[in-house]
């Protein structure tokens, strides 16, 4: 029995940003050695968090949120997202300019926990950076998906 933390980098070329209210981006955990090599012994997905790097481009500070789905469709808007995804992180003031979030103080935006660990199971999840105010003014510079888990032969 073990602990393994599975650490996704997603920098600003994977982030896609072409619609114009919300960010993007994909996380496939077949291409992680780690989760490749404990899939099948997986005992627990212990917690799931995020570091964050972020840039307000706006005059006003905003709240940041992310929404999850393991759907193989890209929604096209917020409502889309905020219908068909599940919430899973929320909370979050971003003031005007860049800002950082690290792993321990994603914790306390994390909503959903057991709908997102079923995710990560999966394999396979897209997440969505909203803000709850237009226009979307963020930048989503790079984000790591760390994930916790207990595997055992």
């Amino acid at each position: 029995t073990g602990t393994f933390v599975i650490s996704i980098f997603i920098d600003n070329y994977d982030i896609n940003t072409e619609k114009i209210d919300f960010a993007y981006f994909s996380v496939d955990l077949s291409e992680e050695e780690d989760w490749v090599e404990h899939k099948d012994e997986i005992k627990n997905i212990d917690n799931v968090g995020f570091r964050l790097w972020l840039n307000n481009t706006g005059d006003a500070t905003v709240t940041g949120e992310i929404y999850a789905s393991t759907m193989d469709t890209v929604y096209n808007d917020t409502a889309a997202v905020k219908s068909n995804a599940t919430l899973i992180f929320s909370g979050l003031a971003i003031p005007p300019g860049e800002s950082y979030v690290s792993w321990e103080q994603s914790l306390g935006y994390i909503h959903n926990l057991p709908i997102l660990r079923r995710m990560v199971e999966s394999g396979l999840f897209t997440g969505y950076a909203l803000t709850t105010t237009l226009p979307f003014e963020v930048t989503l510079d790079s984000a790591t998906v760390i994930i916790t888990l207990t595997a055992a032969p």
